[in-house]
């Protein structure tokens, strides 16, 4: 009798152990017809984490309007990233906006099957996922925030409560593996007019920033995105590498963007593998919802899949990047992409509305290749008063150290002198064409300067900020009326952040905030 009831005892944790937590979302029980909103995303996500030692969540942050933003951390040991010179950490953020809601009805299935029939998945990597970045754009059914901010444009700005939750927590952990899940529109009116939706159900896109390590590009164009499209298409999704643009008329097709003011350049200019999936959106926002998301959970489940084959590997790149970061003396603050002679085509899946039928389009006008316009020697160190009060809430938020000029000191500065400014078009958005020249002085730096140096982890990122020819840097974000740094353009005068060869005989020290 006793071995009777050990026996059964041993069985019923085992099958706990298997099934660890079974039930369904909420999508799933209206029958794929009805989004979660933010209230039953957190019913469901609460008792999910209650049922297994793999997993515990945690706030990050709230919205505008005051709603939690929960993230999820999953690891098959009892601390968290506690076997970090081993196991890289992933981290992966959905729906930052409001209208592409599948990413986070599929965050909360991918939830349950890595405690389930893809627990295995946390044997070489800890997984951060944030199912739903922005709450208050979900449950309105709209794109941005409650502040109308596009949030995928603030990661230079940083001036949003749910972008910058994110940032801080990617600066907490410093995660290897980044993936921002999206969804693409893909009935879009040039298409339509030539007589094709795009049809590529998921698609992948890796970093192109060429201020990035090349060993982090080239894994990310050469071995992961095909092993993960390979993947996503055995599971019965069309899969093709990340584009933006449409081939009509003179509009360039290109693989995405080289901003880092997106979720995934912005992490990936710390040298980290950073990723964004895009899924196919069918019109309206449940339209062919079921399909959809089942999708992303073939996406995300096949990107942590390539993750787990190649996690040392991946952990090594990242390492060996970040370790190079100080050795580059160039900032390339100006690219632009451009064809590649031998493949003037693109073939891209899509539904010919004219035959009805899915198929193969070759488009025209394709820009594959990323150059550069435009680099400058990295400084040793950035300088600017102390009045700068905006400059440093920035600075703050993206936790790049400053230090303070103790005494009045003799330096030699190169100063920028703004020559001319006009409006212009990179990547089909609206910028600044700053022409400046420099000027080499010595000055005196009075006590209480705030000085940047260009080292540690935002050693990359610094640069691109602060320069004011930089196609990314404060000065050219234009999305974000409120918070806007073009005053520091005005023609004839000096630019307000001054630059220095050497910082050794400065006699400085850590700034702090009297608030903190």
């Amino acid at each position: 009798m006793i071995k009777g009831l050990f026996s059964l005892f041993f069985l019923l944790s085992v099958s706990s152990h298997i099934q660890a937590f079974d039930t369904p979302t909420p999508l799933e029980k209206s029958g794929w017809t009805t989004l979660t909103p933010h209230d039953q995303l957190m019913a469901y996500l609460k008792p999910l984490a209650d049922s297994s030692r793999k997993v515990t969540i945690s706030t990050i942050g709230t919205s505008v309007s005051g709603k939690s933003i929960p993230a999820l951390f999953f690891s098959e040991d009892a601390v968290f990233a506690s076997q970090r010179d081993k196991k890289p950490v992933v981290l992966m953020i959905c729906q930052q906006h409001g209208n592409e809601p599948s990413s986070k009805e599929a965050a909360m299935i991918v939830a349950r099957r890595l405690l389930n029939e893809d627990a295995g998945l946390l044997k070489n990597l800890d997984l951060i996922l944030v199912p739903q970045v922005n709450p208050d754009g979900s449950d309105a059914g709209k794109r941005r925030n409650a502040n109308d901010m596009d949030l995928n444009r603030n990661h230079v700005i940083l001036s949003e409560p749910e972008s910058n939750a994110v940032h801080q927590l990617f600066l907490d952990w410093m995660p290897e593996v980044t993936v921002d899940v999206h969804e693409y529109n893909a009935v879009l009116d040039s298409w339509v007019k030539a007589g094709y939706i795009k049809d590529a159900e998921e698609m992948l896109g890796g970093v192109s920033n060429l201020n990035i390590d090349p060993e982090i590009i080239d894994f990310t164009r050469n071995i992961f995105i095909p092993e993960t499209g390979e993947g996503i298409e055995q599971d019965g999704f069309r899969f093709h590498r990340y584009i933006v643009g449409d081939p009509f008329e003179e509009n360039v097709v290109r693989y995405s963007t080289t901003a880092i003011n997106d979720g995934r350049q912005s992490m990936g200019i710390y040298n980290t593998l950073s990723f964004i999936i895009e899924g196919k959106r069918y019109g309206n926002l449940t339209n062919e919802l079921e399909r959809r998301v089942k999708g992303q959970v073939a996406a995300m489940l096949n990107f942590l899949e390539t993750t787990d084959r190649h996690a040392k590997a991946m952990r090594s790149i990242v390492s060996q990047a970040r370790l190079r970061m100080a050795d580059r003396d160039q900032s390339l603050i100006q690219m632009d992409y451009i064809p590649d002679p031998d493949t003037p085509t693109l073939a891209f899946p899509v539904f010919d509305l004219y035959s009805w039928t899915h198929t193969t389009r070759e488009l025209e006008h394709f820009k594959p290749w990323v150059k550069v316009k435009k680099s400058v020697s990295k400084p040793a160190a950035y300088y600017f008063a102390a009045s700068e009060t905006d400059l440093i809430g920035l600075l703050k938020r993206h936790r790049i150290s400053m230090r303070v000029l103790v005494k009045n000191q003799q330096a030699e500065s190169e100063t920028y002198r703004v020559r001319h400014v006009s409006d212009g078009i990179d990547e089909e958005k609206h910028t600044y064409l700053v022409d400046v020249e420099k000027m080499v002085q010595n000055e005196t730096l009075v006590a209480g300067t705030i000085i940047v140096p260009v080292a540690g982890p935002a050693s990359n990122l610094i640069p691109l900020l602060l320069e004011p020819e930089s196609t990314w840097g404060v000065v050219a974000t234009r999305s974000d009326a409120k918070n806007r740094f073009d005053g520091y353009l005005a023609e004839g005068a000096p630019y307000p952040v001054k630059r220095l060869a050497s910082i050794e005989n400065l006699d400085t020290e850590e700034r702090e905030d009297p608030a903190e």
